[in-house]
Order: C-alpha cells, then structure tokens, then sequence
C-alpha cells in the first residue's frame, strides 16, 4: 500500500533509512536493462486539470531524480526509471499545498500510475473566501511556514523569528524601558504598533495591558504581543499587507498577521534548543512538546506546552569607562578620578545592565475541533501564557543626586533598582460553523486578558528617609477583551465565474483594570534636607516616589463596547480577474463618532506569467481604552535630578479646564498596486506599491511643567493638578499629527532540485519612507514651536520616531541546499538607516543630537541533520560576524547638531561640544551614553548568537 503524506517537506522523506521506508516489497526481481514509468494526472479539487505542475521523482537508494511538469490536461509521465525502489514522488504547485507519496516500487516494464488532487494553499486573512490561495489572493499576503522554522530559526520568541523573515515586519527588543523591556514593540510597513491588527486563527487576538512610555519605539501606544504564543504551536503565519479595517475592525490600518495554530490528530514534536551570545551572555533555554491527539473518528486536538528562559545582557563600548560622568544625565559634581574612587569603593558594581531584561516564559496552547453532526462543526482554540521579567533601572549615585540616596538603606555610593513585570496572559475561543444548505454560518465568542503586575527591589523612597523600604509593590494593570460575532457566507459558483458574499456583526467588550500598589511607592514624604553623609552642597530635595518607577496610585475600572457589521463580496467576473469590496459600521459606547469604512480591491492575470492587483481602503484606529483611562507617574532622569512626570487619563477634569478637547478616532486612506509573475514554475517574483496617509494620529504629548501656559487661565489649574500628584511634569494623550507612509515591498522566490538535493533562493525586501505633519489642536498651537529646547505639545524626538525611527529599508537573501540528511542555510539580512533626535528631559536650551544610525548587514548561518526519520539536529548562529549597530556617540557624529540656542550655528559634534562646554563646563554627550551606549535600533545590540536545536518527531 503506497502511503501519501500531505505537505510533507523532503527532508524527512530523503533521511528515511530504506529498511523503514520499505513497506511496499518488489513484486520480482528485475534486470539492469529493464525499467518502469510512474505516470498520472495531477487535477483541482473542482477536477480541472492542473498546468505546469512540477513532478518529482526521486530514487531513494541512489538518490537520483527525474523531472516533469503537467501538460495542458494535467498529465505527466516519468518513463525509463530504475527498477526496484523505494521511490518518493514530490508534486509542488506555487498556490496549492505540496503533496508527496513515498514507498513507490517499480516492477520490469510496469507501470504505476498515480493520479493527485491538489488542495490550494488557501490564506484565511483578506478573504473570506474559502478556497483562496496567497498566490491568487487580491491583496499581497505573505505565508511563513512555521512548523519547521520554529524548530531551525535562532531564537524562540515569534517577534524575533519574524524578524528575520518577513521584510515589512519590524520587532526589536528594548533595554532599561520599563514594560518595552519585557513585551517587544512591534509593526508593520513602518506604522504605528497598534495599527496592525493580530488574529489566531482568524480571530481578533487581544493587546497587551500596558503602554509603551519613556521614549521608546511605539510610545504611548499599546500593541500586541505576539511572543505570547509559542512558535512550536504554529503551523503558519499569514502577513496581509494590506489596510483591512473594512474587513476585520479597528486597528487594520498597516495590515493584518494571522497565527494559524496546529491541527494535527496525531503526531507532533519534543523539541529543546540552547543559545549563548559570543559575550556569554544571554543564555537561551527551551523545551517545547507538542501532540496531536484524535477527537472522536473527525476530531482533533493539538497541544503545546512550553517552557523558555531568556538571559540578560550588557554590552559596552571597547575602549571606554563604563561611567563616563561628563555624559548626560549624570553631570557628575567632581572629577573623573573621584568617580573611578567612588566606583571602586562600590566594588566596581556602578556597570549599567543595559540590555535584554532576563525572562522566563510558560507557554501553553491548545486547538481543537469536533464534527458533532454531518453539518455542525465545533472548535475551539486558546492558551495561557506566564512570563516572569526581570530588568534593571537606571543607576542612582551619590555624586549626581546625592539627597536620593538614603544613609543605611542599600550602599551610600547608589543604587539601580530592580523592576519585576510579572504577566498572565490567558485567551479561549469558543465557535461553531452550521451548514445552512447553500449558506454557512460561524458564530464564535473570544476571551482575551492580559495582567501585568509591577514591582520594585533595590529602590529606595529617599522623601521618606531612614523610614523607606527597599521593595515596593507597584500595583497592576489589566486589559480583558471579550469578542462575539457571527458570519455567514456562500460561494455563488454559478453567478459569473464565482461569486462569494459574507455579512455579519459583532459585539466587542474591553474592560481596562488599574490596581494600586504600596503607598510608600508613591508617597511624598517630608525629607527635603541635603544627606549629611556627603559634604557636596546641593540645593535639590529628595526625590518622591520609589525611584526607577513609582506606583500606580490610583484604582481605575473603567468599560466600553463596540458594536459593528459587515458586508464583503469577492466576485470572479471572468475566469482571470477578481473585483472584492467590503464596508463595515462601527459604533463605540465611549465617544460620539461612528466610523464607516470600505474597501476596493481587484485582480486581473492578463497572461498566464502575469497578474496584476490594487486596491483602495479607508480605515481608522479607535483610540484604545488604555489610552483613554491609563494614568501612572513615570520618573526621568535629567541634569536637574530625578523628575517625575503624570500621564494623565482623558477623564480628568484637568484636561477640560486647560482645553484638552477628547480623543477621536485615527482615520486613514491607502492606496496598493502591484504584479506578480510566474515566468516558470520554479520561479516567483512580485512587488507591491502602497501609501497610507493617517489623519488625526493619537500621541504622547511632550513634558508639560507648571508654567507651560505662559501665564493664560489654564496655567493655575494645571499648577494645582502637579501639586496635588506630587509631579513636575505632565503628559496628555491627543489627535496631534497627520502621517504619511509610503514604500514598495519586494519578493522573489526560486525553487527546483539540484543533482540529489533541492535548491531554494529568497530575495525580498521593503522600501519605506515617512512624512509627518504635526496638527496640534488649536489652542495649543503657540506652544508648538519645534524647537529641540523648549516645550513641545509634542516633542521631536517622537515625531523623529515616527518618521525616520523605523528602518528605511529591509533586504533578505537565503539559500537552502537540501542534500539527503543536510540542509544547509545561509542568510544575509540588510537593516538600512534608522535616525531620531536624542532624548531631551531636561530641556536643555542647546537642544539635542540628531542621532544617525548607519546601514547594517547580519548574516546567520544554519545547519540541519537528520540521523534518522524522526530525530533533526540544528546547528546555527544569528549574527556570525557579531556586527553591532551605531553606539550613540557614532550616531551623533554620523547626524547633525541643531543651532546653539545663543545663535551660534553649530555643524559638527566637535564644535557643538566645544560650545556646550564653553557654556556649562563640562561636556554634552547623547543622552546616557555612559550607561546605555547602545540602542536597540535595526537588530538589537547583543551580538553574535550561537545555539543548538534537537527535535524529535513524534509517530514517525
């Protein structure tokens, strides 16, 4: 009996050994001069012959192969084989799952033949049509099998893996950023986190908790963390590069990732994997099970538990101090050689960890499905997730802020307090689809919560004094996401050459959660005087607040609902072009404005090498109720000292009293275009065009202190509203710019056997760039004067985020070379050009460095074995070369320097610091250079990365 495997790669087909492989014996002995033909059809489930279809058949014992594509009726034969066997016969077709038969024999001057029906590798993201494959899809999507590449790719987290995949995708893990450290940003086409929208299994997944602050890429937004699940879970990953807020809701501006789980009944994986940077550091651990088990004679339920270990990092600049005290913010108030003593009487311990925040990860997922009747499908799927972080805030020292630290409590020479993110992320999907004759209906409700839970060590309160704990309880914040919607559908196969309609509705529930944390994180105490156990004089007050991150001090619940329908159609006109439109309504309980958006998009194959496709989409962006209701006291450091600064709810009284008008909702227009050719069946190229232009962006506004009005009515309430919250300064969320980004996405795929083995090239690439026009409500607009040493409604440096802190472009270049048991992949990655303007807390009158980080090229090399069917073993490294970005004092000489605000033009670093000095006496160097010399740009910083994967394949 031949044994036909579904998508299953060659690689587990050429390690069989022959005496596993043999089930199927020769039915006589044959003769040298003898042969066989293994011939048949290859057709579409609708019957339709298949053209062009590549056809492999491959000799095991020796390892040769023959080659042949389908004729015009869906035919193909492979005459004058060797006799005998085993043979495995591979057939592969860009747009339809690759099929393969194994334990094929070939008898003297016989035959077999062998007839395959295709199943198109349909994509469950900007359709909802069920038999549309990526490669015929109206919108670019693209796939990333993930079944093998999460046992072979450096690193475990899918932000990483991505990363390193997907040219329009960008995820880099942030150092000493509160809550960045632990739950990555990340994005799509250059756009905002929170503007791509996540789905698991076609389902709207839930964001994280939390807000990204403190000038980090992504500030003031809440995204989603798609490192919650595990990689091993995952069959596929879809990216729709495509606007879908017509389609899928709120958020779909950028586009949509949809993370596909197993479905597997039998089967599955143990895999464990080990990494180590080349500075020993960063040490990665994971051990991975996932099994497939049968549910009832058509059901399936596929499990995956997880546990991942995550090391810490530093890295410093060759040749430097690791305290440098003329850099900013630290302006240390004695000389160098104080300093190395004061270092050195700490035991040297002042050394900044400044990178990867240490984390462990408990991942659990599960996906089932049941057949309850003939037409009544039910499903469901979800998991559980806990992580355990742990990062390191910045140092607090004698010599900078001598009344924060506290004589008795930690060393008398400082501190660097410890934060804790403890996160419980939880998600279950209930659905069922009903066959309504001709209609089919899927009602599901989905459970999403995400909890994160702060804390403090090694921190101080110094307002309190010797009364001052050393931990604290920071509170918690939680976001809990219920969603129930119904769809229902037809594929009207006889109107034109195919017509699918889609209408449906769904009611969504967010509840945003604040717990307060110990008062002592937050209380201002009645210490004021200088710290008698340092003769330096100081004019500064202790501090209030539990320094790195004070506690939320407030208990906030706060609700909404959004209701919202739908209508989508997908009609083949003719047999080689498609029109597709959709319009969707949405209403939220929380502001007055409705939303009502479409889409246009059409694909016309004007030659059988050749299509052509484009669209036109309206979407928006609700604000999130994060950034509505979330309030909490973040702490910056600046040449004065510590300040804190209150990031103030839209429900405060203060922001009518001083004219903040309410948030509404981002809206957006994009535009895509683009042609895919097949010049063979091996190869594959496409590029897509697009702009989206964003109006009414939400963003963090800059640092507003208690004169920032000038003197106008709104300046003694907001004064009140610092004094009452014990801040300096204060943040308000608003509708503050309108953006533009534009680009072109490149991607070329070659694949065919090569002697024994078979040969894969990937070439793919993203070109952005970004336009930003800062449009600050009206009556905040005189405070808006771009400058880099003043008060901004918003600040340069996000705005500079926002258009040039993404990576201009992106190429990737791989090969595999699959040769029997070894497959062999090198892989070059290009990250371009990322700029911003540095970090200006203090608001220094000469403004900041324009920070200019150069082109960058990271190869990996990985390798994979397979002693045996069921046993492969992966040797990589991420980052051979070990290539660092730009530090910041390279990025400030690659930049440029703004003008002195005493109108004395600067051009060059050298003069600008030769000016600073001249004014201050010391020098101005980027922002924390001594303490976090690096910043996690293009790839991170940590360097080269070493690792070893075993897998073992389960039912083999």
């Amino acid at each position: 009996m031949n044994k036909i495997y579904h998508a299953l790669p060659f690689w587990l087909i050429a390690g069989l050994p022959i005496a596993a492989q043999a089930q199927v014996s020769p039915s006589e002995v044959v003769t040298p001069t003898m042969s066989g033909t293994i011939k048949g059809a290859v057709r579409s489930e609708a019957g339709n012959p298949i053209y062009g279809v590549s056809v492999v058949a491959i000799h095991l014992p020796s390892g040769i192969r023959r080659r042949i594509t389908t004729d015009e009726n869906g035919a193909f034969s492979l005459p004058q084989l060797l006799l005998g066997g085993p043979y495995a016969l591979q057939v592969t077709q860009p747009g339809f799952r690759p099929r393969v038969t194994t334990n094929l024999f070939l008898s003297a001057n016989k035959t077999i033949t062998i007839d395959f029906v295709l199943v198109p590798d349909v994509v469950a993201v900007g359709t909802r049509r069920a038999d549309r494959s990526a490669a015929d899809a109206l919108s670019p999507v693209d796939v990333v099998d993930m079944s093998e590449l999460a046992l072979t790719a450096p690193g475990t987290d899918i932000g990483q893996i991505l990363n390193y995949v997907v040219p329009s995708f960008n995820s880099t893990r942030q150092n000493v950023s509160d809550i960045a450290d632990h739950q990555d940003p990340s994005s799509l086409r250059g756009m905002g986190v929170d503007q791509m929208l996540v789905l698991v299994n076609g389902k709207r997944f839930h964001n994280m908790a939390g807000l990204y602050l403190l000038g980090t890429r992504g500030v003031g937004s809440s995204g989603t963390d798609v490192n919650i699940l595990s990689a091993n879970a995952l069959d596929r990953v879809e990216v729709l590069r495509d606007g879908a807020a017509a389609q899928y809701g709120s958020d779909a501006i950028a586009g949509v990732m949809n993370f596909t789980l197993k479905s597997d009944n039998s089967g599955g994986n143990v895999f464990v994997g080990s990494g180590l940077t080349r500075a020993g550091d960063g040490l990665n651990t994971t051990l991975s099970l996932n099994k497939g088990l049968k549910l009832g004679e058509k059901g399936f339920l596929n499990l995956t538990g997880e546990v991942d270990y995550r090391g810490s990092t530093s890295r410093y600049v060759p040749g430097k101090p690791h305290r440098d005290f003329e850099s900013h913010p630290i302006f240390s108030r004695a000389s160098q050689a104080e300093e190395d003593a004061r270092t050195a009487a700490n035991g040297g311990n002042f050394d900044q960890i400044n990178g990867n925040a240490r984390s462990t990860n408990y991942r659990f997922v599960y996906n089932a499905g049941v057949q309850l009747a003939k037409a009544t499908r039910l499903y469901s799927f979800g998991g559980y997730t806990y992580r355990d972080g742990q990062s390191r805030q910045q140092w607090t020292t004698a010599l900078a802020t001598p009344n924060d630290v506290v004589p008795g409590k930690l060393s008398a020479l400082g501190y660097q307090p410890v934060q804790s993110n403890k996160i419980n992320d939880a998600t279950a999907v209930v659905g069922i689809t009903q066959a309504l004759g001709a209609w089919s209906l899927d009602v599901s409700n989905a459970v999403g919560f995400n909890k994160m839970k702060l804390g403090l060590s090694e921190s101080v309160n110094p307002s309190l004094g010797a009364a001052t704990p050393t931990s604290f309880d920071l509170g918690s914040v939680s976001f809990l996401q219920n969603v129930t919607n119904g769809t229902v559908t037809r594929l009207f196969d006889k109107a034109m050459a195919g017509v699918n309609v889609a209408f449906g509705g769904e009611f969504r529930t967010d509840v945003f959660n604040t717990v307060q944390g110990d008062a002592a994180g937050n209380a201002q105490g009645l210490v004021a005087q200088n710290n008698p156990a340092f003769p330096t004089p100081s004019a500064l007050p202790a501090n209030s607040g539990a320094q790195g991150l004070r506690s939320f001090d407030n208990t906030v619940s706060r609700r909404r609902t959004n209701t919202a329908g739908f209508v989508d159609v997908e009609a083949d006109i003719v047999k080689n072009w498609t029109v597709g439109g959709a319009v969707r309504y949405e209403r939220y309980s929380d502001f007055s404005q409705s939303a009502f958006t479409y889409k246009v998009n059409t694909r016309i194959r004007v030659a059988p090498w050749l299509a052509l496709r484009g669209g036109f989409n309206t979407g928006f962006r609700a604000p999130s109720i994060q950034q509505q209701f979330y309030e909490q006291t973040t702490v910056y450091s600046s040449p004065a000292g510590k300040l804190n600064a209150r990031v103030i709810p839209s429900n405060e009284d203060v922001r009518t009293e001083i004219g903040m008008p309410a948030l509404k909702p981002e809206t957006s227009t994009s535009y895509t275009g683009g042609l895919v050719l097949t010049p063979t069946p091996d190869l594959t190229l496409s590029a897509d065009f697009y702009r989206i232009d964003v109006k009414d962006r939400i963003l963090l506004s800059g640092l507003f202190v208690a004169d920032a009005f000038d003197g106008k009515p709104a300046d003694e309430p907001f004064r009140e509203y610092l004094v009452d919250d014990k801040a300096y300064a204060a943040q308000f969320f608003a509708n503050a710019a309108d953006t533009r980004n534009e680009g072109i996405d490149l991607v070329a795929r070659y694949n065919r056997p090569v002697g024994r083995g078979k040969l894969l090239l990937s070439l793919a690439a993203n070109f952005n760039r970004a336009s930003v026009n800062v449009n600050v409500p009206k009556q905040f607009q005189d405070i808006q004067n771009d400058k880099l040493w003043d008060e901004n409604f918003v600040d340069q440096r996000p705005l500079s985020m926002l258009q040039t802190g993404n990576p201009k472009s992106k190429i990737f270049a791989s090969a595999s070379l699959e040769m029997g048991k070894l497959t062999v992949q090198p892989r070059l990655t290009r990250f371009g050009e990322v700029a911003y303007y540095d970090n200006n807390f203090g608001l220094l009158e000469e403004g900041g460095y324009f920070l200019r980080f150069t082109p960058k090229y990271v190869t990996d090399l990985i390798v994979s074995y397979h002693p045996s069917k069921a046993f492969m073993l992966t040797v990589g490294a991420n980052n051979v070369f070990n290539v660092l970005p730009d530090n910041k004092k390279q990025a400030a000489a690659n930049g440029h320097i703004p003008d002195a605000a005493y109108n004395t033009p600067t051009t060059t670093v050298a003069q600008f610091e030769s000016a600073f000095r001249a004014r201050h006496g010391s020098l101005f160097m980027p922002y924390d250079f001594d303490t976090i010399p690096y910043e996690a740009v293009q790839m991170g910083f940590n360097g080269a990365f070493f690792y070893l994967k075993a897998a073992y394949t389960l039912g083999l």
